[in-house]
């Protein structure tokens, strides 16, 4: 995996939001519930071609999409905000890779920064990290995306304490190591970036429910 640079927690609405064909109306994009720019409220430029195709993807459809049927706005588009997910760090890189001259396999991860204009309580933060994975190549399946996922969770946390003493009359020191994260369930969603799209949960002995611990779905074209 090739790590995607992540360093701009100020990111256009275009990344964020367009480029992912969440249309401008979707109350996500709300004061509520993102934090919007004030200086510099706005991003300085978009790349034209590109911008092209996504406005007449939203307002008259393509790929295989019938659009939102809406007028597209660039000034919204335009709009700086502080970023509510890290696929818009993913949207850029598939944007890289597309104008590639000839396309190769590649895989993406990102560890970094969102924000969200949340009410604070045991599964909602404004600030949290969010991990981002990519994988582009031909032929892949949603069992390929499960199977990614479980083997994802199942490693996440291995580690763990040591066990012994570790003095001359005690035993060595052994490694304890975590089963990671290996309940889990899938549940179908909607994104508008991806179709077919799951949520991933996993049951918090703690809080004693299922929780959502991610997020997943196969790229619209």
């Amino acid at each position: 995996f090739t790590e995607m640079p992540t360093d701009n927690f100020v990111e256009s609405s275009f990344w964020n939001f367009d480029a992912l064909f969440q249309p401008q109306q979707h109350p996500a994009r709300d004061q509520h519930d993102t934090f919007f720019l004030q200086d510099p409220a706005e991003a300085p430029e978009l790349p034209a071609g590109y911008t092209a195709k996504v406005k007449k993807v939203h307002s008259q459809g393509g790929y295989g999409s019938q659009g939102y049927k809406y007028e597209w706005r660039l000034e919204e588009a335009r709009r700086n905000l502080l970023r509510t997910h890290t696929t818009s760090a993913s949207a850029r890189a598939l944007y890289r890779l597309a104008r590639q001259e000839k396309f190769s396999p590649v895989k993406y991860f990102s560890i970094d920064r969102v924000f969200r204009n949340e009410s604070l309580d045991a599964t909602h933060l404004a600030e949290f990290h969010q991990v981002e994975g990519v994988v582009a190549d031909r032929g892949l399946t949603l069992g390929h995306l499960m199977g990614i996922l479980r083997q994802f969770f199942t490693k996440l946390g291995t580690g763990g304490t040591l066990g012994g003493r570790g003095t001359p009359q005690g035993p060595p020191l052994t490694p304890l190591l975590s089963p990671g994260i290996t309940q889990l369930r899938f549940k179908p969603a909607y994104n508008p970036y991806t179709e077919p799209s799951m949520e991933v949960f996993s049951y918090h002995k703690g809080l004693k429910k299922w929780v959502e611990v991610g997020n997943s779905g196969i790229f619209r074209p």
